[in-house]
């Protein structure tokens, strides 16, 4: 019996999470695609088209993707710079390349997952916030749509062009 309760916690999880389903979310201005949970729900589009933002219908999943042009001043460095000087201590992971940044950890109970990418003075991000409680049910979903991203498709999107 305890073996069967023990087998039932370890795969329950793992049905739950197959039973998600998935779409695909792609910014038709800056042209960049994540994968979503099919159950979010999407706040309205702003008007200059530069993304989107989703919510579970508790709310307690936030994702926001968006892309725009990097000013004159800005830059992938500063905007890194800027987001580990904000989030200081409750940074618990960070990787950067030349071409883009992950920043992530706990901060006041909630789980951020923020990533950024930058080429030829345009940018793409996407941040997801969650509570840490809900770690083991959203972590899997945070990683499913880091894999998806797709910061800069081809084609003719409104982009600078260098």
């Amino acid at each position: 019996m305890k073996r069967l309760l023990l087998l039932a916690l370890v795969f329950l999880p793992l049905v739950a999470r197959a039973q998600t389903a998935w779409k695909d979310y792609v910014n038709p201005r800056f042209g960049f695609k994540l994968s979503i949970p099919a159950s979010l729900q999407a706040k309205r589009e702003p008007t200059n088209g530069q993304g989107r933002e989703f919510f579970s219908k508790d709310q307690e999943f936030q994702l926001a993707a968006y892309a725009h042009f990097l000013i004159e001043d800005d830059s992938l460095d500063k905007r890194w710079a800027e987001e580990l000087a904000n989030l200081g201590k409750s940074i618990t992971y960070t990787k950067k390349t030349k071409s883009w940044y992950v920043v992530s950890g706990v901060r006041d109970g909630s789980e951020f997952y923020h990533q950024t990418h930058a080429k030829d003075g345009n940018w793409a991000t996407f941040r997801i916030t969650y509570p840490h409680a809900k770690a083991k049910q959203y972590d899997p979903w945070v990683e499913k749509i880091a894999k998806s991203f797709v910061p800069f498709l081809d084609g003719d999107y409104d982009r600078i062009k260098n």
